[in-house]
């Protein structure tokens, strides 16, 4: 393997040093260079050593994606699950979580908008007046801390200019959906500037429930934006940025017969409504560093609830109800209401000359559970209180003047109390440990090679749903299952990163080795309709693999767009509480490959056709059981014609119309068949279309 990555590299190396010498096609407009905030520092993608992916408004628009995982799967090796109503939890490289009912979570994959850590609320993730967003592959231990172990995604909104600024979309589509924003920033005095977002965005959805005859996934979102920006003094900059976001969706998304027509009379809901903000100041008025504070805070209030069941228990509809009818019918509701309360601080020392940096942080994370539940006959209540300091720091020594070496380290201690209604209570704490070292060697300007070693890790937690089974249902659950241990993350990493002389084709590579310790897996516990989901460690799991992605202009008004990951991935060491013996299979949420193209093209001057293919290969559903999700290849297209100051694109997404589970779980719930265990999916988008108009000045 070493060799053919070596022989990849030299290759990659030569295409990208001699592109323009070969290149026989007309002078084109330079791609335009992509600029992150990943080492603590504003640079480059393609100087940056990690792997990472960034998608802009340009890409938003042609897919016509309003929410993050009508993106995702044009990146390599990121896959997404549902299990509510919109895709809220994302995977990278096969680490990630899949869903959360009773018990707390700390999340493998972070999210931060605009600063603020909405990591675990994915229903947050809506794309208006978003700038950018960067998806960064593999732990970010030294920035991020404990949420990052596989990653995480930073959308940034735009930021507020003394120029005065207007945006105005309205969109709609297929299934009633339809949207509507509005931006607007101006200067409002010589030193501060402000910008304002609205948006609302509403849905129909893609099930239709039969019985209550009416849509009950349907989308119901809106949000509102607020930044500010003060140039205080020449040497202190102050930021604002204040969020309302209220989402109001449906969940129906499970059926007997695995369709999209349901026949529940007790669909559920997955909202949120969360008020937040960011405050962050730059002082650089010191002559031997500069000095950055951040605060921020967070308040949500979420219900995630479903119609247990699925079915409907009236004897007047016979054949709807036939399952619910059954004599040995059950008719159950569950509900999860939670309250979140999250604020952190952080001050960062950073060199002038950004060679290094020395940071302090603290983190304040409560979550209280109500859960209403048919077969209990009082509501459980929970609360789950975290605190975490953490003292990080990165150096960057120039070795010379093309090599350059980073290292990094952060060292996070934790305190969690975990109490609830069954009388559990745990406090666990420790001390984790995690970093990066990266070499960078700059072959030409336009050129990279990397090689980096980083670690992550996740804190621990309870299962306080096992111990309520064991104790009240009588389940065989030993008590080790009751709490679960931290997870470690090591990630080797190597990539080369270029741009051609003529600034026509972008590339980057990365060829990844990674090692979870004491590994965290979700698994169940089934005696017959009952059941109880809990964390477990796994004794260790293996990732690798390789990313792809580039972007060719090949004449003046096509360009290419491509990406490529490979993954393989293994559990070792992990058996389940019913004895399935899990050694040496793949892991979920991992398929094998994935891939995305898109063209662009410019049928005329103001006139930009886009057409695209993405797919991946099947893959587990769980860590649990042996189901898989089909392999899938979705087509994608837009039109898009551009003003002055408007532009307006018709797009389509699932072209083909194709079923693509996004969700799957493995359980018997069909008294017609005496509950047999079976695979039971929920479905993604069907094919999608609509027609957005934007103004921009």
């Amino acid at each position: 393997m070493k060799l053919k990555l070596s022989l990849l590299s030299i290759s990659l190396l030569a295409a990208l040093s001699n592109q323009a010498a070969a290149d026989e096609l007309p002078t084109a407009a330079p791609l335009e260079t992509i600029e992150v905030t990943g080492d603590f520092q504003r640079e480059s993608l393609q100087t940056l050593s990690a792997s990472a992916s960034v998608m802009g408004e340009v890409e938003m628009t042609h897919r016509g994606a309003s929410y993050l995982d009508e993106l995702l799967n044009s990146t390599a090796n990121v896959n997404f699950t549902a299990g509510a109503s919109r895709g809220r939890f994302v995977q990278i490289r096969g680490v990630g979580l899949r869903s959360q009912f009773v018990d707390p979570i700390t999340p493998s994959v972070g999210m931060l908008v605009d600063g603020i850590n909405y990591s675990g609320l994915g229903g947050s993730a809506l794309l208006f007046d978003i700038d950018q967003v960067t998806l960064y592959r593999g732990p970010q231990g030294t920035r991020f801390g404990a949420d990052a172990m596989g990653g995480i995604i930073d959308l940034q909104s735009h930021a507020p200019t003394q120029d005065s600024a207007l945006k105005l979309r309205v969109g709609a589509g297929n299934y009633n959906s339809y949207e509507a924003g509005l931006a607007a920033g101006t200067g409002l005095t010589d030193s501060t500037a402000g910008r304002i977002s609205l948006y609302q965005r509403g849905s129909d959805g893609y099930v239709d429930n039969l019985y209550l005859n009416k849509p009950t996934q349907d989308q119901q979102e809106r949000l509102a934006r607020v930044k500010l920006n003060s140039q205080l003094t020449d040497a202190l900059t102050v930021n604002l940025a204040v969020h309302h976001i209220d989402i109001d969706n449906g969940y129906d998304g499970f059926t007997l017969d695995n369709t999209r027509n349901s026949v529940a009379n007790l669909p559920g809901k997955d909202t949120q409504e969360s008020d937040a903000f960011a405050l962050s100041a730059l002082y650089t008025g010191l002559s031997a560093f500069d000095i950055e504070f951040q605060g921020t805070g967070l308040q949500a209030d979420t219900e995630y609830s479903y119609d247990e069941d699925w079915t409907c228990h009236d004897a007047t509809q016979p054949k709807l109800c036939a399952a619910g009818l059954h004599p040995d019918h059950y008719e159950s509701f569950d509900s999860y209401l939670r309250d979140h309360e999250r604020g952190t601080l952080e001050v960062k020392l950073m060199d002038k000359q950004g060679d290094w940096v020395l940071g302090a942080y603290a983190q304040r994370r409560d979550v209280d559970l109500t859960r209403q539940y048919t077969w209990l006959s009082n509501d459980f209540r929970s609360s789950y209180d975290v605190s975490s300091q953490a003292l990080f720091g990165q150096k960057v020594t120039h070795l010379n003047e093309q090599t350059r070496l980073i290292t990094g380290l952060r060292v996070e201690r934790y305190d969690s109390e975990y109490l609830d209604t069954n009388g559990f209570a745990i406090d666990q704490d420790d001390t984790m440990v995690g970093g990066k070292l990266a070499l960078e060697y700059q072959v030409v300007p336009r050129t990279m090679i990397y090689t980096s070693l980083s670690r992550g890790y996740k804190v621990g937690g309870a299962n306080g749903e096992a111990l309520a089974k064991a104790k009240d249902e009588g389940f065989s659950i030993p008590a080790s299952a009751f709490s679960f241990e931290p997870e470690y993350l090591w990630n080797a990493e190597f990539g080369v990163k270029g741009q051609s002389e003529d600034k026509k084709h972008t590339l980057s590579v990365t060829a990844f080795y990674m090692e979870r310790e004491d590994m965290q897996l979700k698994q169940w516990r089934i005696d017959g309709v009952q059941f109880a989901g809990f964390i477990s460690n796994a004794g260790k799991g293996e990732n690798y693999g390789l990313e792809i992605e580039g972007q060719r202009l090949i004449t003046d008004q096509l360009t290419l767009n491509y990406s490529l990951g490979y993954l393989d991935t293994k559990i070792e060491d992990f058996v389940t509480t019913s004895g399935a013996n899990f050694d040496g299979r793949e892991q979920a949420q991992a398929p094998k490959y994935q891939y995305a193209f898109s063209a662009d093209y410019s049928v005329l001057e103001n006139l930009v056709l886009s057409v695209g293919v993405e797919g991946k290969d099947d893959y587990f559903f769980s860590d649990s059981h042996n189901e898989q999700a089909p392999s899938q290849n979705l087509i994608n297209a837009s039109v898009s014609y551009y003003g002055e100051q408007w532009s307006l694109t018709a797009w389509g997404r699932n072209l083909a119309d194709r079923d693509v589970p996004v969700r799957g779980f493995y359980f018997g719930n069909d008294p017609r068949d005496g509950y047999t265990a079976r695979n039971y999916v929920q479905y993604g988008e069907p094919r999608v279309f609509g027609l957005t108009f934007t103004y921009d000045l």
